[in-house]
């Protein structure tokens, strides 16, 4: 391969790692069975497994799931989940937000 595809693809995969690919995907219509899962650990940048896990963040919720994103400086609740997991595969034993990054 030469370097300039070499580039491509590193920048490509540099996008989907990153945040800037993470927005691209959006809740889905509810919460799903499943529960979402940080892949992130402690300390580092958390970031949920699959997006369309989430549901829409109710109402109710939405004040709260706001305040939880802003505190980690990721905007504002876009997606929401009663019983998601942490990075060690535990249920939280609270509410889970998806959070639109700025």
């Amino acid at each position: 391969m030469t370097k300039t595809t070499l580039s491509i693809m590193l920048a490509g995969f540099m996008l989907l790692a990153s945040g800037c690919a993470y927005i691209a995907n959006s809740p889905g219509t509810k919460p799903s069975v499943t529960p979402p899962k940080l892949v992130s650990p402690p300390g580092q940048k958390q970031f949920w497994n699959n997006a369309k896990l989430f549901g829409p963040v109710p109402e109710i919720y939405q004040n709260e799931g706001d305040k939880e994103c802003a505190a980690q400086g990721n905007g504002k609740a876009i997606g929401y989940h009663p019983n998601p997991k942490d990075y060690y595969g535990k249920y939280f034993g609270k509410r889970g937000y998806l959070c639109a990054f700025h």
